[in-house]
């Protein structure tokens, strides 16, 4: 391989790595965002990502013929890499819900306090 075609496939490399993590990263700072904002809007994006990876499951079982060892195991593995990003927001949104329950209960000790 020559020194061109070595720097032209790094350099389209680095251009896919780019073209996927951005939206990654775009979809977990929104998850945080929404977090912040408000706890019950954090579940919108584990809900979209849950009913995502239910119907790309559901698509893929009526693709598959017949419910075979094989096809059961391929569906089970989809479903669970489709889940990837829910368990990831998931645990976003149960973070930011710790720390407003924590909050939450500093509030109620304070008022108790003060009483």
């Amino acid at each position: 391989m020559s020194g061109v075609g070595l720097v032209i496939g790094v350099v389209g490399l680095i251009f896919y790595l780019f073209a996927i993590l951005l939206p990654v990263a775009l979809l977990v700072a929104l998850q945080v965002w929404l977090c912040r904002k408000n706890v019950r809007l954090g579940l919108i994006l584990p809900g979209i990502s849950l009913a995502v990876s239910l119907l790309l499951t559901t698509l893929i079982a009526i693709n598959l013929i017949g419910a075979g060892p094989r096809n059961l195991i391929a569906m089970a593995v989809i479903f669970l890499v489709a889940n990837i990003p829910t368990v990831v927001f998931g645990g976003i949104w149960l973070h930011f819900k710790g720390r407003q329950d924590t909050m939450d209960d500093l509030k109620r000790m304070k008022i108790e306090d003060l009483e």
